[in-house]
């Protein structure tokens, strides 16, 4: 098992039901494996710390046939190990997501993606490229007339 930080471990973000179901594995080059351990030192190890509770990454590392195959974004920085979506059990998508911009982490984007009325949904964070300042840009995803719609902040 390669370890990336204290408590985040490749597998993690290499795990994907898409693609074993399409008898495919996830297998880093050696940037996005540079990208996935910068994601876990700056900002998931931090977060990880300050809440005091294990992260799940419920979607890591996307290579470019699974993240067309899940329809994801073109830019998505899941694609270049980048970004994570993860979800902390005993916290709703939208506390973990305030408590990454509490925290003021290096983040290119936090979006807190897809919340219903129950309090669904997850929450993404991302870095940005190496050689680029990080946006720090906030975001809500939510489905409007069949079409993902981004608002301004992390919104309920």
């Amino acid at each position: 098992m390669t370890s990336l930080s204290e408590h985040f471990d490749l597998a993690e973000f290499c795990s994907s039901q898409t693609a074993a179901r399409m008898g495919r594995t996830i297998e880093p080059s050696p940037g996005e494996l540079q990208n996935l351990t910068r994601l876990c030192v700056t900002v998931l190890e931090p977060l990880r710390e300050a809440l005091g509770r294990p992260i799940h990454i419920s979607s890591g590392l996307r290579p470019l046939w699974l993240n067309q195959a899940i329809g994801g974004s073109s830019t998505s920085a899941h694609m270049d190990g980048r970004a994570a979506d993860i979800e902390v059990p005993g916290m709703s998508p939208l506390e973990v997501c305030r408590k990454v911009v509490e925290l003021n982490l290096p983040i290119d984007q936090v979006i807190h993606e897809f919340p219903n009325s129950s309090g669904g949904g997850w929450c993404h964070v991302g870095i940005a490229k190496s050689d680029e300042r990080p946006r720090n840009q906030l975001r809500t995803a939510r489905v409007v007339a069949g079409r993902t719609v981004y608002e301004i902040g992390v919104n309920a």
